[in-house]
């Protein structure tokens, strides 16, 4: 990016909000609506800790990596800086493998991962820089070896389905009784902002709402959701087809959008999780380039009504068909470019109220092309998603604009004023999203020429010094 683009986008994210009322995220009511989840697998993160790495190996892709609770400390920043507010982690309890799901014991925490003290201290760290975090908890498929199998007075709770798979009965009282206590007494001994449950399949949906309720009664916030579709009473609703859309609609220009159009503040949006394929297996497959459909996807889900749900690794692309292709360490040394545009537009969506839970009017929706207006008292912007393959453009009237305003891009740094008849017409390069903050129409803006003027002033001062030096060095040598 050039000196001037980087100035004025700078100026346009961050110097318009000095005349808004909004509230900041981490200012707002405590609501999953104003949340967006980084997900991941401490195994899969980062590996700080060298003590913990019993029976590790990095080259088994099935085995155990390294990760612990430490490196997510560490690597902290990268997340908080994309803008994202809940980090969710997968099961954390002693597991015999790398996702945590093969429980063997919910009263131990994986020795792999860390010690209790130092899960403490991950909590404490999320919180200190303003974020959530929320712990993942599988009800059924646990260990053949989990404690539960070698207590004679539990094995009434173990049961073998049709495929010879071992599986928890849950509907029986005791496993039920057992499993809400485990969770409840986790959520009170550590302080954690959620839960995400997982292997609901055989779980009554009275159970699942009476662990919900229990939970909620220990702190607020305290969320509770899952991946899978369930009738029990989550904070968001997901849906395997609202997935699909989303993928088969981003990974190639000029597909149907319908399926995406009319999505609700409750409802989970993502392009994939890690239990699916990668989104990027999917967009290689079209033999499109994964960075730039990722990011027209994200900007989409980013200011659509619901709340934004994106796996580890989707900011550099990473690909898997397979499990075991897609849970790949995280590699923190690549470029930079889909993590710098998270930053950017997270940073408007956590500022604003209105892109988390304003009303949304469609006004155009044609295969890749979507425009939409996201409004409240407050505020009012316009959201153009062109995924074609070609320029788009659109005329706006006033009556959805509004009287006597102006259009203020935020990516591509359009200012859109009326035209003779009084419309707005909005023009957008291909495979790009942007985001038109609607301002009253104030003729030149002064405060923004003279924050230009100082800052190529400043750029002027610098290479007079420059150039002076370079005079007074040569005049020292001759």
């Amino acid at each position: 990016m050039n000196f001037k683009k980087w100035l004025v986008t700078s100026l346009l994210i961050s110097g318009l909000w000095l005349t808004t009322t909004q509230n900041t995220n981490a200012e707002a009511e405590a609501s999953i609506h104003n949340e967006s989840i980084y997900d991941l697998y401490v195994d899969r993160y980062f590996n700080k800790v060298i003590a913990n790495d019993y029976d590790v190996n990095a080259k088994d892709p099935s085995a155990f990596a390294g990760g612990d609770f430490l490196g997510i400390i560490e690597k902290m920043d990268h997340i908080k800086e994309m803008g994202f507010t809940i980090i969710s982690i997968g099961p954390v309890f002693a597991t015999e493998t790398y996702d945590g799901k093969r429980i063997l014991d919910f009263n131990e925490l994986e020795k792999r991962f860390g010690t209790p003290e130092e899960f403490q201290e991950l909590i404490k760290v999320v919180h200190k820089n303003g974020m959530k975090i929320m712990v993942e908890f599988p009800m059924n498929n646990f260990s053949e070896n989990h404690v539960w199998n070698s207590d004679h007075t539990k094995k009434n709770w173990i049961v073998q389905n049709e495929n010879g798979v071992i599986q928890v009965d849950l509907e029986n009282a005791e496993v039920q009784k057992a499993l809400k206590e485990t969770i409840i007494d986790f959520a009170k001994k550590y302080d954690i902002d959620g839960v995400k449950f997982s292997e609901l399949d055989g779980a009554p949906t009275t159970f699942v709402n009476d662990i919900i309720n229990g939970l909620k009664e220990i702190r607020d916030p305290m969320y509770a959701i899952a991946l899978e579709e369930s009738e029990a009473n989550f904070d968001t609703n997901y849906s395997d087809s609202l997935l699909v859309n989303f993928r088969d609609a981003f990974k190639n220009t000029d597909l149907p959008t319908e399926g995406i159009a009319q999505t609700n503040e409750n409802d989970l949006l993502m392009i994939d999780h890690l239990l699916t394929e990668r989104f990027t297996y999917y967009s290689a497959l079209e033999n499109m380039f994964p960075p730039t459909r990722i990011k027209t996807a994200l900007g989409a889900i980013l200011t659509m009504p619901g709340v934004p749900y994106m796996s580890y690794g989707t900011e550099i692309a990473m690909n898997g068909q397979s499990a075991l292709e897609s849970h790949q360490v995280m590699n923190f040394r690549v470029d930079e470019d889909i993590m710098e545009y998270l930053k950017d537009i997270n940073s408007i969506r956590n500022k604003s109220e209105t892109l988390r839970t304003g009303k949304t009017e469609l006004l155009k929706n044609e295969n890749g092309y979507l425009v939409f207006k996201r409004y409240s008292d407050e505020e009012t912007f316009i959201v153009v998603i062109n995924n074609t393959s070609a320029t788009q453009r659109i005329d706006l009237s006033s009556e959805i604009v509004g009287e006597n305003v102006e259009l203020r891009g935020l990516f591509e740094q359009d200012l859109v004023r009326p035209t003779d008849d009084g419309n707005y017409r909005l023009v957008l390069d291909r495979e790009l999203v942007e985001l038109y903050q609607v301002t009253e129409l104030k003729g030149l803006n002064k405060s923004y020429i003279a924050a230009m003027a100082i800052a190529y002033l400043l750029f002027i001062v610098f290479l007079v010094i420059v150039w002076k030096k370079g005079k007074q060095r040569r005049l020292k040598e001759n």
